[in-house]
């Protein structure tokens, strides 16, 4: 409702009657006065959240938040627009609103400072020598331009911004060290932030016996516990997840609870189905916990996750239709057009997770 057409209905309305308002949903008994009206300066956004039944509901919130938690931005629409807030408390729409922006000015704040202080620290590490300009760690290391891009492309070697421009950790050329070695740890760790694999590096572990990686290096028993444990540090910075529903989709469905999610802390440079399959059977996150219904069309969506708040990125859709002894398997992949459709033998368990199983370890093998 506009204001201009709040101020049409109440025009013929008793100066002293008591407005109430009723919340929805509630019945009579419910009301209460109306305390305080409040002109929002700045505006805020309304997004029309669009259902797999076609109906929509308006979501209203100020514009500075963001968009909010399930709003689709391929199906919802979305504006801003300028808003009046009536409150059955005074001044509460206005201390939420200071607060909740106060906040969030807080957050950033912190987070302006917690990069300073890291810049701080690697601007020291410079002026100590333990982060190398790139020319400089290319002659300490005894190579030339094209193999330092090389390594620095496969995660062999690895550099911290500072400032806008790149620094390489002086302990990665050091020649006390076994350098084949330790570049391969490196490649291991890949996936997580620079700043983090330099910690990981240069900070005792209770897994190593209290050891750095750097110390691990020089013996063989030593060196393949150091792998199996930079190959689970490195899993936590990524995460495959897995959910079903019923029925055939290519878009995951809104408002709709899956029949079965799982998600597994994996390095995303394994295969994806690796990924999946470990996921399904790790049982480290699955929801619910069964039993599990059959279901003769669903749908699995495949999303990975960096640590942090990254969105998750879809990686495929696979539909799945059981039909007598066989299934029938459609695979889309994202940004790429659907496979053609590949059949699989159902075997005798049928649930929507033993079918989910039995597709991946299909999809393993081709």
């Amino acid at each position: 409702m506009k204001v201009a057409e709040l101020l049409t209905r109440l025009k013929d309305a008793d100066p002293d009657a008591v407005v109430l308002l009723l919340p929805r949903y509630a019945d009579f008994k419910n009301t209460q006065e109306l305390v305080d009206v409040v002109l929002i300066a700045k505006p805020w956004t309304c997004e029309r959240h669009r259902e797999a039944d076609g109906s929509t509901t308006d979501v209203h919130h100020p514009a500075s938040h963001g968009y909010s938690i399930g709003c689709n931005a391929e199906t919802d629409e979305s504006w801003t627009e300028q808003v009046v807030t009536l409150s059955s408390q005074s001044g509460s729409i206005e201390a939420k609103h200071s607060g909740v922006e106060k906040s969030a000015s807080d957050t950033a704040s912190l987070e302006d400072d917690i990069r300073e202080q890291t810049c701080q620290v690697r601007r020291q590490m410079i002026a100590e020598g333990g982060l190398l300009p790139a020319d400089e760690f290319c002659a300490r290391l005894g190579i030339s331009k094209k193999r330092f891009n090389h390594l620095l492309a496969d995660g062999s070697v690895f550099g911290l911004d500072v400032d806008g421009t790149n620094y390489f950790p002086a302990l990665l050329a050091d020649p006390e060290l076994d350098r084949e070695r330790l570049q391969a740890i490196c490649k291991i760790i890949a996936s997580a932030p620079a700043g983090s694999r330099l910690d990981f590096l240069s900070t005792p572990h209770g897994a190593l016996g209290a050891n750095t990686p750097l110390q691990m290096l020089n013996d063989d028993r030593d060196c393949k516990r150091l792998r199996e444990v930079a190959e689970a540090w490195a899993a936590q910075y990524s995460r495959t997840s897995v959910k079903m529903y019923e029925g055939e989709h290519e878009t995951e469905p809104r408002g709709v609870v899956p029949l079965y999610a799982a998600a597994a802390e994996i390095d995303p440079r394994k295969p994806l189905w690796t990924r999946v399959s470990k996921a399904l059977h790790e049982h480290g996150y699955e929801w619910p916990l069964g039993p599990y219904p059959v279901a003769r069309v669903c749908t699995m969506f495949v999303e990975q996750q960096e640590a942090g708040y990254s969105e998750p990125r879809l990686e495929a859709c696979v539909q799945i239709v059981a039909n007598g002894g066989l299934i029938r398997v459609r695979i889309i992949h994202k940004g790429s057009a659907a496979r053609q459709s590949q059949t699989v033998a159902a075997g005798k368990h049928r649930s929507v997770v033993d079918v989910a199983k039995k597709v991946v370890a299909y999809l393993r093998k081709r």
